[in-house]
Parts: C-alpha cells; sequence; structure tokens
C-alpha cells in the first residue's frame, strides 16, 4: 500500500450555520495548511515501516516527516520485499512525478538478502539514482546504505564474516554511487550501531525495526539531512 501526501484544495467553509450574515466582525474562510515540503521515501520494507503497529504514523520516514519544517507533506513509496531493480520501474516514475523538495533512498538490505549480484545492484541503484539527480538538480537527496545486519535474530545462522563482507562491498558500491551522482550519504552501518546494543528496537519478526527502532532512524537521517546544509 502506498501512502500518498500530495496537496489538495478543500471547499471553503463559512463559520456558520444559517444563511444570515454575521451580525458583525470579518469574514473568516477555513483553509487547509499551506504544504511548504514535500518529502518522497523511495525504499522497502523497511521504509514503508513493517515491524510496526501502524507504518502510516510509526515508520521512519513518517518520525522524519515530522522532524522537517512545519508544512512537511509526506509520500511514503516504500513496497515490501522490493529490489532496486524493481524500484525503477514502480517507485521512480511517482517519486518523479510528486516534484518533491526532498528523497530519502534506502534501497540495500533486500538486495542483499537475496544475493543480487553486486554488479546488477550497482547499475540500477546508480540508475535509479542519475535519473533522480538529472530530473531533479536543486532536490536534496539523502541515500542509506547497509546497517550492520549481524546482531538480528534473522542473520544469526548465518557466517558472519561472509555476512560483514557482503555488507561492506554493498556499501562501498552505494558510497561510489552517491558520491558519482554528487548526493548525501546517511551512514548508518556507522551511525546506527546503537541498534546492536538495543534488542528493544527491534521487531518480532527479528528482522526490522519497531516503532523505537525507527524513531532512532528518523533521528539520524535529520541529523545527517540538518548537517548538509551547514
Amino acid at each position: 500500500m502506498l501512502v500518498f501526501g500530495f496537496p489538495f484544495l478543500a471547499a471553503c467553509t463559512l463559520p456558520f450555520s444559517d444563511t444570515k450574515p454575521p451580525a458583525s466582525g470579518p469574514l473568516v474562510v477555513q483553509q487547509p495548511p499551506a504544504v511548504r515540503q514535500l518529502y518522497v521515501a523511495i525504499g522497502a520494507s523497511d521504509t514503508y515501516g513493517i515491524g510496526t503497529d501502524d507504518p502510516r504514523t510509526q515508520s521512519w520516514p513518517a518520525d522524519l516527516s515530522n522532524q522537517l519544517s512545519q508544512g512537511t507533506r509526506l509520500v511514503n513509496l516504500g513496497i515490501p520485499a522490493i529490489h532496486a531493480h524493481e524500484a525503477l520501474n514502480i517507485e521512480l516514475p511517482v517519486a518523479l512525478d510528486a516534484h518533491p523538495n526532498l528523497v530519502t533512498v534506502w534501497l540495500a538490505v533486500n538486495d542483499l538478502a537475496d544475493n543480487v549480484p553486486l554488479t546488477s545492484y550497482e547499475q540500477d541503484l546508480d540508475h535509479l539514482l542519475n535519473r533522480l539527480h538529472t530530473a531533479l538538480p536543486h532536490v536534496r537527496i539523502a541515500v542509506a546504505n547497509v546497517p550492520d545486519l549481524s546482531y538480528l535474530p534473522r542473520f544469526q545462522g548465518e557466517n558472519h564474516q561472509r555476512l560483514e563482507q557482503q555488507i561492506q562491498a554493498y556499501n562501498a558500491v552505494i558510497a561510489k554511487v552517491v558520491v558519482r551522482n554528487q548526493l548525501i550519504l546517511v551512514d548508518l552501518y556507522r551511525l546506527a550501531n546503537e541498534m546492536a546494543t538495543h534488542p528493544e528496537y527491534i521487531s518480532e519478526d527479528g528482522f526490522h525495526p519497531n516503532a523505537l527502532g525507527y524513531t532512532l532512524l528518523a533521528q539520524i537521517f535529520y541529523q545527517v539531512l540538518q548537517k548538509s546544509l551547514s
């Protein structure tokens, strides 16, 4: 399910119920608040908010939009189980049509977990980011990498040395593509290590964060975005 937050026009509402004009005072017309910033989140289940009771309000993009400037509207395009290649045809066109002021991209964990070849992943991510940056040259675009997955119950049966090698390889590619397209890197591998010592941040599925974990992720994205302005 996609959560769209495009601006809309509402009918004006008069502050009285009968047909007589008010006895005195100015006429007040109620209007919806102005949208000052449109934020689009591209990603998979961790962007959608799987692991929470209410993904619409408890995902990290929802938390992040609440921390941004007043009047920020969120378009959360996160689709569970999606890969970078699929996002090119499903999420990217919607993001471009929305004409956002801010875009976040987190497409990495599914590709790694499903053993998508690194060369294919690099090509797909580079294509997606290049199209975003070319079409939206003045928009801030922040791209997240792969956090340390070794502490998650989902990966406890994995060879940790091999998993670490995969994560480092993916993150090297992400860093290269982000620099190539002159975008903002959100280094979750380095900045989200607090989650490794807080099992209460992980949902019951042993893979996704819960509402507490997503709150931490939103804070990390917010801090990186604020630093990019300085």
